[in-house]
């Protein structure tokens, strides 16, 4: 079974849009897993609205995103896990079709393509894991058990997905990637934070084995990249 866990905070108007794109899809064959910060707006209104019975609901103070998908993944009964946070929407209504018709390989992890902010990017090949994830984790439908056994290192505030899939992916033996646009991300930036997501990023590259000479050369010409890209 798949478990969708979906992470909020005080953001009613992206849960909104993140239930009605649940609520449409054409297979109810998934568990709901709602992981709240103790909102005070509409959230948990919208989220118990929708609930259905065998979903998993809790809204209590967490110390960040991290955090939450560590208890999503805890608290969630299925097989494999996805993380479509509050904002995030599938790009149709057959994507949970999709997904469990991928999931009957019994895979490690499932990789596919996304769109945001107007563009469609697709999964890039693994090697090049050194200067990004190969696609957002909105985007990955990871083994339960392993979210369980390796989960996100809380430490990062920017950076945990990455350093995350640095770690997990030489113990991967069954992956899959989809050449399929799966979700409409949420555009949200850390464009404030280029220089402390860098700093991450490099530490996440030094902790997986990478020369500290090399993570340092790669966070370099990503900042360069980036200071273009968001001009």
């Amino acid at each position: 079974m798949l478990s969708i866990v979906t992470i909020n905070w005080n953001n009613a108007a992206g849960l909104e849009r993140t239930i009605d794109s649940l609520r449409s899809q054409s297979s109810s064959q998934f568990e709901w897993v709602f992981i709240d910060g103790n909102s005070t707006d509409d959230s948990c209104k919208l989220a118990q609205a929708f609930a259905r019975i065998g979903d998993q609901m809790i809204s209590e103070s967490d110390t960040g995103i991290y955090n939450a998908m560590n208890k999503g993944a805890r608290l969630a009964n299925g097989s494999h896990v996805l993380f479509l946070n509050s904002g995030d929407v599938f790009v149709n209504t057959k994507a949970i079709e999709r997904i469990n018709a991928d999931l009957q390989t019994e895979p490690d992890l499932l990789m596919y393509g996304f769109e945001v902010r107007g563009k469609v990017r697709m999964p890039k090949p693994v090697w090049r894991r050194f200067w990004s994830m190969p696609t957002s984790h909105q985007a990955m439908v990871l083994n339960r058990k392993i979210l369980l056994s390796q989960p996100y290192d809380e430490s990062y505030h920017f950076a945990a997905d990455f350093e995350h899939f640095l770690r997990i992916y030489p113990g991967l033996t069954k992956t899959a990637t989809i050449d399929h646009v799966l979700v409409v991300n949420e555009p949200y930036g850390s464009d404030q934070s280029l220089s402390q997501v860098l700093a991450e990023y490099r530490q996440a590259l030094v902790r997986n084995g990478y020369p500290s000479v090399f993570a340092s050369g790669i966070c370099w010409i990503k900042s360069l990249y980036l200071g273009l890209v968001l001009r």
